[in-house]
């Protein structure tokens, strides 16, 4: 883990976070892959909708570190969130429009299913302490 600055705060392990995600994603894909062919690539397009937008949200929001740096921030933070909101609407409408045979359940459902993980995995994949 890396420290944001001389305070000795450290930025959240991001990186595990997002390959925790991406197991949880693949299992979840493979469950309804054995539904049929139709779910399971829903399903992986349903995930996929999340954590790509999510994956731009944590490459803006946690770019600059440190007191000095609080408007930057801020800054990018908020450009972060109303980025992942707007690639989610343009995926989502991309799945929609170009994907004819598509499973509604199963790709609102493993979107559904990654939000909770992302929610949950800071919990489940805990913390390391500093050692001083």
């Amino acid at each position: 883990m890396t420290k944001a600055e001389q305070g000795g705060i450290q930025r959240p392990p991001i990186a595990r976070w997002f390959v925790i995600e991406s197991v949880v994603l693949v299992v979840v894909s493979l469950a309804f892959l054995l539904k049929s062919q139709v779910a399971g690539y829903s399903a992986l397009c349903g995930g996929l909708i999340f954590l790509l937008p999510h994956g731009y949200f944590a490459f803006k929001a946690f770019r600059y570190s440190g007191a000095r740096s609080a408007r930057q921030i801020m800054s990018s933070f908020y450009q972060g969130e109303a980025g992942k909101l707007i690639l989610c609407a343009i995926l989502f409408t991309m799945v929609f429009k170009w994907i004819p045979s598509l499973d509604i359940a199963a790709l609102f459902l493993s979107f559904a299913i990654m939000l909770v993980t992302n929610w949950l995995t800071p919990l489940l994949a805990g913390r390391r302490t500093q050692r001083s």
